[in-house]
């Protein structure tokens, strides 16, 4: 197995036209959600806490009425795309005859009963969807303060979830799937538009999440289906079968492989694929089992992870002509969560379970539990051999195979103060209100308000780049300082 130092070669010659202070898309410069070149980063929070560097200094909307895209950074600015949805006139909303229904609610109904439920139910999404517009936004802020710069906006369309691809900026050109399958990119200098696509396919009220990735001249991106996209003139340059190369959310990753480069990504949920990037000719497709996670490529090593333990985290060793299985670790499973390889080790997430994984043969080194409610979806990152994981706060741990070694476990409250609980309780004399009965609740609606409602986006991931951490928040942007001073 190869060594970090091999995993550092290739991300000085991958080919994104990045520096080593960008995080220029979807999980940074290889998409492999790892720094190779950071700072020397703070171990843990002061003991007062960490105040932002700055806020951004405009609402940016999130979640349900703008999105879950994550951040990324380019040449010292931060991009974030928004699908914004804004209530057209006043009045109460109709009541919905069909509401959705979690798996609980759905005992003694037939599958063709539920689909018929599922049929009514979006077309009753739809109708109310006419009473709201929604619009696109790339926002453009300077990273050294949060100013927005410039904000390319348009008008949008309604889709079931909001539009929340990540952007991607390569050699100064910025790409992002627009809702509508509607590809668009835009001179990330300034914002304008150099083109759109209107790709192929039926659109309804579909939400597709993919980000882009590019390569050799070509944008690649699963909308609906796979698309090879002419990254000058927005021409369709190639596109995959709609059945066989089907895909929503998961996004592409460059391999590069004896001087060419080749496009790998999951699709038909459980399958993954390897492409040529200039003609889309496929090369291979094995059964990985893979979910709406981004596959991590490290040298001619395939990882890739599904949405249950069964499936779990699997790894092949790939060539042109077939990616051999080599280990499954069925420790965990997430529905769209990535793991980070960090030198000889894959530390994942996954149902509560926080595990680091042998990258030579898949063996349990060491695994642990998060007290967390539910998390899915976010992806782990790594920096100064430091791995992040943003869900109800920020855990910070070190990237030992020793042992699972927390340093930090950060909540933040309304103003943005990063801080342990501890110095949370203390600016919010909890301590002295559990004396009582009733300032014990009091205390709980007090940390209710004032911090379990604030911090991270949750379904997002944070950026960093040149030692500066990126949080999308649930109506702004927010950066910290992480370096060692």
């Amino acid at each position: 197995m190869k060594s970090h130092a091999s995993t550092l070669l290739l991300a000085l010659i991958f080919p994104t036209l990045s520096t080593a202070a960008d995080w220029n898309q979807w999980r940074g410069p290889n998409r492999d959600g790892l720094v190779v070149d950071s700072p020397q980063l703070i171990d843990q929070l002061p003991k007062e806490g960490l105040k932002p560097l700055w806020i951004s200094h405009e609402d940016i909307p999130s979640a349900r009425s703008g999105g879950w895209a994550s951040p990324i950074v380019w040449n010292d600015r931060v991009y974030i795309f928004a699908h914004i949805k804004t209530r057209l006139g006043e009045g109460q909303l109709p009541k919905r005859k069909y509401p959705y229904l979690s798996p609980d609610k759905r005992t003694g109904m037939s599958d063709e009963e539920f689909a018929e439920y599922e049929k009514n139910r979006r077309a009753e999404e739809f109708s109310i969807g006419k009473k709201y517009r929604f619009d696109e936004v790339v926002y453009c802020l300077d990273a050294r303060s949060g100013d927005t710069l410039w904000k390319n906006e348009r008008e949008s369309v309604y889709t079931r979830f909001p539009q929340s691809g990540s952007p991607a900026v390569i050699d100064g050109k910025l790409y992002v799937l627009g809702a509508g399958r509607v590809a668009r990119c835009m001179d990330a200098s300034d914002g304008k538009d150099v083109w759109e696509s209107k790709l192929s396919g039926e659109f309804d009220d579909e939400f597709l999440q993919s980000s882009f990735a590019v390569s050799n001249g070509v944008a690649c991106v699963l909308c609906g289906h796979l698309f090879g996209i002419d990254i000058k003139s927005g021409k369709v340059l190639w596109q995959g079968d709609p059945q066989d190369t089907a895909g929503t959310h998961t996004s592409p990753v460059v391999w590069q492989h004896q001087g060419q480069h080749y496009f790998v990504v999951n699709v038909d949920r459980n399958k993954t694929i390897c492409i040529e990037s200039k003609s889309g000719k496929e090369l291979w497709r094995i059964e990985s089992e893979s979910g709406h996670s981004t596959p991590i490529i490290v040298n001619d090593l395939l990882i890739t992870y599904g949405n249950s333990r069964k499936k779990g985290l699997r790894a092949y060793q790939m060539s042109l002509t077939d990616a051999k299985h080599l280990w499954t670790f069925q420790g965990s499973g997430d529905s769209g969560s990535s793991p980070v390889v960090v030198g000889d080790y894959v530390y994942v997430q996954g149902e509560k379970r926080l595990a680091c994984v042998a990258l030579e043969d898949g063996s349990t080194v060491w695994q642990t539990t998060l007290d967390l409610a539910n998390p899915r979806y976010a992806s782990l990152i790594a920096a100064d051999n430091k791995v992040f994981y943003a869900w109800e706060g920020l855990l910070c741990f070190e990237a030992n195979p020793e042992e699972f070694k927390q340093l930090m476990s950060a909540k933040f409250n309304e103003a943005g103060l990063m801080a342990e609980e501890s110095t949370h309780r203390k600016l919010l004399n909890i301590d002295e209100l559990e004396k009582s009965a009733e300032g014990q609740k009091k205390a709980v609606s007090l940390w209710r308000s004032q911090i379990d409602r604030q911090g991270p986006l949750t379904c997002t991931t944070p950026a960093i780049a040149d030692g500066k951490l990126y949080l999308r928040m649930s109506n702004k942007i927010v950066c910290y300082d992480l370096v060692e001073h």
